[in-house]
């Protein structure tokens, strides 16, 4: 080897070294911990954490309580009133005392309140029926005589036995039904453990020998195994008694909505939790620029812990309810608002330890409000975030319902939240680059794809576990999708009202939006059933992006392409350049706010961000 070979191998061996050395820096300065920005990451988990405990479960212990779909429907519909007024009233309580840290600890405190006084709304009347078995046949025994019994006569259904036991001294320790039929005579006993639980599928009918208000029962044509039988018995000298689950409640037969007292005292509950819930995330979000401002922090990095809050709380959550539901036989919701509390207390804690210096912002939502909503190009894009927000809205309300009526245990619920989130991580490298690579426009069909792809696999899937390849997909019907939707924004925008412009996209697709959807799929539930009304959003799906597509290349490609060359030259020349880089920290903020689902319906204004994030490259953590 000679002198000049050897020469060059020790420059090449220089210029890798040196090449490691940056990287070794790059990832020394972006994973290096900023103690003094330790309290604003606690404050994130705890406080999001909390809320993700108990907020996921809350269509499904409305149904507990017996207040109908469509009485879910018409809250949902009005909730978002609730998200859209929590933040600007608080704000102006805070501007005129002055007392941020306060104002924020009492919107945490009250959302926690509001959330757990849910547990304690007065449930409509549920109906107890027991079931009692010998050798001679079996009676269905009502505790309390209703304006039912002669509706629920010869209906169908699938009825579950639980809380079996033996009313003898020596019981043995299994219990045996016997399905029998008489012509022709044939019988099928089946075994069963005590604590096991046994679904029956067959039909109600009052025995003729007994009289109309007897509050008696038998079952008849009952379906076992595909074969149809006339009754059951139960074998054993030891009578058996069971609770039976699955019974309708009276006013769901009625159709006439559940009790009045328990309608209205959980939508006023619900009003309330939605409005302090609200308010809290923006102060959360106000609080956590105002610190990586004064400690030169970067937003995206404090938002790593709330990432992880979104991941396995709500796991650990579900864990907690089927370790409670396994015990007592019954699903108790609490611990997951129990768990709640505690971390939302903690949350309170550590804001009142912080020094705050926030300012508030002092820019109106509704400015320049009417210069928006007439701009043609602006509307059509607004109802393509409506109809996307819709189909976000049915999923995050009803995905849950449909789970459970597959049978699917609590932790299951909590694991898709966990695989959404985490499947979503990556794009917080990589999702700006995947939109300028395929175009906006194509993400937002992807996006309509996707949603009918997801709505019409639900529908069709028999095992809850097959839902996990479809929550994968959240990636293009939200991540990427809201990143291409925040780049839409400074194109579309009048001058000078970029903020109010993000302010109203975010408030058309998590509050309007996600209010439609919710509203529309319970009513669509209740008129044909789960399965029916996912198949329904698909169409939904498929049609809003048949629409797009045929007004963006009727209307709007053009527009948006002079818009954009407009601002490539804005840009080049060195004009305006505030307004750009305020894009792209919108544009790095929704990467960081798109990977996980949010209980809240608002997000940061561009203005807000480029306040938090001044000098922020490369420091710590």
């Amino acid at each position: 080897m000679g002198p000049t070979e050897k020469q060059s191998n020790r420059r090449a061996s220089l210029r890798n070294n040196e090449k490691m050395e940056r990287i070794l820096q790059w990832l020394k300065g972006e994973f290096t911990v900023d103690r003094k920005l330790i309290p604003i990451k606690a404050v994130t988990f705890f406080f999001t954490g909390g809320v993700v405990a108990f907020v996921p479960y809350l269509v499904l212990h409305m149904q507990q309580l017996g207040i109908t779909l469509e009485e879910i429907a018409i809250m949902y519909a009005v909730l978002p009133i609730a998200s859209l007024l929590g933040p600007p009233i608080t704000g102006l309580v805070a501007d005129k005392f002055g007392r941020y840290g306060f104002m924020f600890n009492i919107n945490i405190i009250l959302t926690g309140v509001f959330h757990s006084l849910l547990l304690h709304v007065p449930p409509a009347p549920r109906p107890s029926l027991t079931f009692v078995c010998d050798p001679y046949g079996h009676n269905l025994e009502w505790e309390v005589c209703d304006d039912c019994f002669d509706v629920r006569n010869n209906t169908k259904g699938i009825f579950e036995l639980r809380s079996c036991h033996f009313t003898c001294v020596s019981p043995p320790e299994d219990m045996t039904l016997c399905y029998t039929n008489s012509s022709p005579n044939n019988t099928l006993c089946t075994s069963y453990g005590l604590q096991e639980s046994i679904f029956v599928n067959g039909s109600l009918r009052a025995l003729k020998s007994l009289k109309k208000r007897s509050c008696s029962h038998t079952w008849s044509d009952l379906l076992h195994e595909d074969v149809h039988y006339e009754s059951v018995t139960c074998p054993s000298s030891c009578p058996i008694v069971c609770d039976i689950g699955g019974i309708q409640q009276c006013h769901e037969l009625l159709g006439t909505g559940s009790p009045p007292r328990t309608f209205w005292v959980y939508f006023g509950m619900r009003l309330l939790a939605t409005f302090f819930l609200s308010s809290a995330f923006i102060m959360l979000d106000a609080t956590t620029l105002a610190e990586i401002k004064r400690h030169r922090g970067e937003f995206g990095k404090q938002r790593v812990l709330n990432m992880v809050g979104f991941s396995l709380i709500p796991l650990i959550a579900a864990i907690i309810i089927d370790r409670s539901a396994s015990s007592t036989g019954e699903v108790d919701y609490r611990p997951a608002f129990y768990l709640g509390d505690a971390m939302l207390a903690v949350s309170v804690i550590l804001i009142a330890r912080l020094d705050l210096e926030v300012e508030l912002p002092q820019e109106s939502l509704t400015k320049g409000l009417k210069k928006i909503v007439t701009r043609p190009d602006i509307d059509i894009f607004l109802l393509l975030i409506l109809i996307l927000g819709s189909n976000y809205g049915f999923i995050e309300s009803y995905l849950f319902v449909y789970l459970k009526e597959l049978k699917a245990p609590n932790y299951l619920l909590g694991l898709t939240m966990t695989v959404g989130c985490l499947a979503s991580i990556p794009m917080l490298f990589w999702a700006d680059p995947i939109v300028k690579w395929m175009g906006r426009h194509n993400i937002f069909l992807i996006s309509f794809v996707a949603y009918a792809v997801r709505m019409f696999g639900y529908s069709y899937i028999s095992n809850p576990w097959m839902c996990f390849p479809f929550e994968a997909l959240e990636v293009f019907t939200y991540q990427l999708m809201w990143v291409a939707a925040a780049t839409y924004c400074p194109i579309l925008a009048p001058k000078g009202l970029l903020a109010t412009m993000t302010g109203v996209v975010g408030a058309v697709h998590y509050s309007i939006g996600k209010g439609v959807g919710a509203f529309l799929g319970g009513y669509l539930i209740s008129l044909y059933s789960t399965a029916n009304a996912f198949k329904v959003y698909g169409v939904i799906a498929l049609a809003g992006g048949v629409l797009y597509f045929s007004l963006y290349h009727c209307y709007l490609k053009d527009i948006i392409h002079k818009k954009e060359r407009k601002l490539e030259t804005v840009k080049e020349e060195g004009e305006e350049a505030e307004c750009i880089m305020e894009n792209e920290l919108k544009v790095r903020l929704d990467i960081v706010n798109g990977m996980c689902r949010r209980p809240s319906g608002f997000n940061w204004t561009a203005a807000d961000l480029r306040k938090g994030e001044e000098g922020s490259k490369n420091e710590p953590i």
